[in-house]
């Protein structure tokens, strides 16, 4: 059985910039305090490289060594977090999970939210459509 040792600062610096210094369940979000977990625990055979390591809040954590959630669903939020952090700003996945909470409801916003949500739009992830209000002046409806 191997041994767990420290994780180099740098491992750990770019496990953090991939989860943009936030917990990679996507429903918490979590930024206050953030654990670096092995996918393939240490005693497995698991390495101390990026992509054996995922950052979870310390709740979350705990919960995937209750059992609460599964290892398939860590596999999962990794290869998420992997395409999505060479694709996408944090600010842009922040936008597709506020979109996503509003389940299939319109967000009317101005033109300068077009310009906030993007690169939502141009990579289809957002539908955006255009209508003119009674005053003559235009607006725009988002949505997943």
């Amino acid at each position: 059985m191997r041994s767990r040792k420290s994780l180099s600062t740098s491992i750990k610096m770019e496990v953090l910039i991939e989860s943009g210094y936030r917990c990679a369940v996507p429903t918490c979000r979590n930024i206050l305090a953030l654990d670096i977990h092995h996918i393939v625990e240490v005693a497995e055979g698991g390495g101390d490289v990026t992509t054996n390591l995922i950052a979870l809040c310390p709740t979350c954590h705990a919960l995937y060594h209750r059992g609460t959630i599964s290892k398939e669903a860590i596999y999962s939020w990794k290869s998420m977090l992997v395409a999505l952090s060479q694709a996408f700003d944090v600010q842009s996945i922040d936008d597709l999970l506020f979109l996503n909470k509003l389940d299939q409801q319109e967000l009317v916003i101005g033109g300068s939210g077009v310009l906030k949500f993007s690169r939502l739009i141009a990579a289809d992830l957002a539908e955006f459509s255009r209508f003119e209000t009674y005053e003559g002046f235009f607006h725009y409806k988002v949505r997943l």
